[in-house]
């Protein structure tokens, strides 16, 4: 086939210099006929066959090949004829002798186009949309590999994201990551497209039913929900890159962070340095559209909404409350108590009429309860002898200045662990009446004194001095220091030796 660079010259010579057809024919050998199509048709020539190539094999199954495919259009799609299974049936059914990839070619080329598969390209006015869906990552939080759930949003006219992670995926994950969206955008959407999360409501004959949390949510804010058709996600296409987008830019490598809370802190800048991006297709900046676009978001509420669900219980004889398997401890006094828990995405809390009496993070599932040591404090008072076992105990965060005279005490009372545990319980109960920042600086000052005891912190509480040395209590390291008894004669051998 002439080259366009060979065409190019034809044409030159001919127009330019005047050289004729023949002669041309004659210098390149190319026919008169080449030549002539050369000074006619300047662009890249295409092969063009005269006619169709025959394909006896294949005409022969073309007819029976297009009735399987035309049956197709009206099955399930995951039901459909693929090129190979074609080619097994005509070779079982119909002794078809040819090639595989004969089979493939044919079909690729004469498949009917399904107008579902066909998109249309979509304009977004502003603040008139915003795309929300949930996605997973792999995380190492503390040293230790995680799973994290992605919520991410974005800003349909704008393209404004916004991702944050959680440990789960569930309503109060849902809530919480529409009400941090809402805040980074300064307002909402009047509408926000879905799928059909189960975590916000259920299908009801074709149509999503929205539970109570989430008819709550938009009137707060003041938007409107759209599902999309079942089993279509790609009606909401611009979210569904946000997922890929983020754990492809924002999560590779495999971050490694200490929290949560520093993840969504990074998660959170980075997001916000997209507003210098410039997408395909636009002039203007992320940023630049999104400061257009924020003018016209539904304003915030004055009221924060609580982004939680609301749950209610009773409190156990052991203090406990039970919320999705795991038990979470409550003040004594709340035991047996009706109660109710609002389970927020990353926490608990909870409420005894209009008083919040217990906060824990969030752990779902069957396992140890998570205790407050605090709430137990009144009942290890009395029941010093649980101290070494109980879960409070162990679970317990004390200051490094409490931990410090502890160690302190069981030293000094190695043989009468129970003693010392009832002395560090008394220095417990001081902290209820005071600030714990002097408590705190109380333990160290005990411990410094050689004070070791509650009245030693009682006493630094009140800014007392130290004690005087004819009581002063001995550091720990000489306390195992031996002082032989003394010997009055050697003061009777001294007077005789000097005389």
């Amino acid at each position: 086939m002439t080259k366009v660079a060979e065409i190019e010259r034809i044409r030159w010579a001919h127009f330019h210099d005047g050289v004729t057809v023949r002669e041309l024919a004659r210098t390149f050998h190319k026919s008169r006929k080449t030549v002539r199509r050369a000074l006619e048709d300047p662009d890249p020539w295409t092969y063009r066959r005269a006619r169709p190539r025959s394909k006896p094999v294949m005409d022969a199954m073309a007819p029976i090949i297009a009735s399987w495919l035309e049956e197709d259009l009206s099955r399930p799609r995951k039901q459909r004829h693929t090129a190979k299974r074609i080619w097994e049936r005509l070779v079982a059914e119909h002794g078809f002798g040819g090639a595989e990839t004969t089979v493939r070619q044919w079909v690729r080329e004469h498949r009917p186009a399904s107008l579902r598969a066909v998109t249309v390209p979509l304009a977004h006015d502003a603040g008139a949309e915003a795309q929300i869906d949930f996605g997973e990552a792999l995380v190492r939080i503390a040293g230790v590999e995680a799973v994290v759930q992605l919520f991410c949003a974005r800003l349909a006219f704008s393209t404004r994201d916004v991702v944050r992670a959680y440990t789960r995926q569930d309503r109060a994950a849902w809530l919480d990551g529409h009400v941090q969206a809402f805040q980074t955008w300064g307002g909402a959407p009047s509408t926000c497209w879905y799928d059909n999360p189960s975590q916000l409501g259920r299908l009801v004959s074709g149509r999503f039913v929205a539970c109570d949390e989430f008819v709550g949510l938009q009137s707060a804010y003041r938007f409107r929900a759209h599902h999309c058709t079942p089993g279509q996600g790609h009606e909401k296409g611009l979210v569904e890159a946000l997922v890929g987008y983020s754990r492809r830019n924002y999560l590779v490598p495999v971050p490694d962070v200490a929290s949560l809370e520093e993840l969504n802190r990074t998660l959170e800048a980075r997001t916000a340095a997209e507003e210098r991006r410039q997408r395909r297709g636009y002039e203007q900046t992320v940023g630049e559209r999104f400061a257009q676009e924020r003018r016209l978001l539904q304003p915030l509420p004055e009221r924060p909404f609580l982004a939680c669900t609301r749950h209610p219980v009773r409190a156990t004889q052991q203090a406990l409350v039970t919320f999705r398997q795991r038990a979470y401890s409550v003040p004594l006094r709340h035991a047996g108590q009706r109660l109710w828990v609002r389970a927020f995405a990353e926490h608990v809390e909870v409420w005894a009429a209009t008083a919040c009496v217990a906060r824990h993070l969030r752990s779902d599932g069957p396992g140890e309860p998570v205790c407050d040591f605090w709430h137990y404090l009144p009942v290890l008072q009395r029941k010093p002898g649980a101290f070494a076992n109980a879960i409070p105990v162990r679970q317990a965060r004390f200051p490094e200045e409490a931990k410090q005279l502890l160690a302190a005490l069981e030293e000094r009372h190695s043989t009468d662990r129970r003693r010392a545990h009832r002395e560090f319980l008394a220095v417990c109960g001081l902290a209820a009446s005071v600030d714990p920042v002097r408590w705190r600086a109380a333990c160290a000052a005990a411990v410094a004194r050689c004070e070791i005891s509650a009245d030693g912190v009682r006493a630094a509480l009140l800014g007392a001095a130290p004690t005087l040395p004819t009581s002063v209590v001995l550091p720990l390291t000489l306390t195992s220091v031996e002082v032989p008894a003394g010997d009055v004669a050697q003061y009777d051998r001294l007077l005789a030796a000097r005389s």
